[in-house]
């Protein structure tokens, strides 16, 4: 499991005039909580937020020599969606289970779509699971390959890494392979040439 170093400093002030202040210097406004101890804040470098924001697995916080061992929770963006504004990191115990969210890889091409002429509909590309801190995957990889035209593979299905749990509920569905759209339009264009 791959372990992200980042450094940090601690911030006595909060509120919107030091969060504009801090972002002027290339910084955003962040806040560590869990382990059991108060939330402490903190600032941090925007460009290592942007080179965070896809990382599921654990990092290496150095608070001005104070070692915390974290997950990213949480990136609020600015209203338009597109700017980081602030970060939430929250502090993990090892031996305790948390949850986090782990992104799904999906490999091969199914036989609904090579063969039969189907198309691949994405609609989870990530899931939510307990488990040690240790034992968070980086990915998930799911083998959609024996997928034939109507099937759907949903989170119950996933190859969940052992020794931890599902959050998400496993009916949810992750993939489905459509039919072909021709079929369709076939079954329509014969009703109007019959008029029923």
């Amino acid at each position: 499991m791959k372990i992200v170093e980042l450094k940090a400093t601690r911030r006595e002030k909060t509120g919107k005039g030091v969060a504009r202040k801090l972002r002027r210097e290339g910084l955003l406004p962040a806040v560590v909580y869990g382990g059991g101890r108060p939330a402490t804040h903190i600032a941090i470098s925007a460009k290592d937020v942007k080179r965070i924001k896809h990382h599921h697995g654990l990092i290496k916080l150095d608070v001005e020599g104070e070692e915390k061992i974290c997950i990213l929770k949480d990136i609020q963006y600015n209203w338009l969606g597109d700017v980081p504004i602030h970060v939430d990191f929250q502090e993990v115990t090892f031996g305790e289970t948390i949850e986090v969210t782990v992104e799904l890889e999906f490999v091969g091409t199914p036989v609904g779509v090579s063969e039969e002429g189907g198309v691949l509909e994405i609609f989870k590309r990530e899931v939510t699971i307990e488990t040690l801190p240790r034992q968070i995957p980086e990915k998930i990889v799911v083998d959609i390959s024996g997928l034939r035209a109507g099937d759907a593979l949903h989170v119950g299905d996933l190859p969940i890494p052992e020794g931890a749990k599902l959050v998400d509920h496993p009916e949810e569905t992750v993939v489905v392979v459509a039919e072909p759209e021709e079929e369709a339009g076939a079954e329509g264009e014969s009703e109007e040439a019959t008029g029923e």
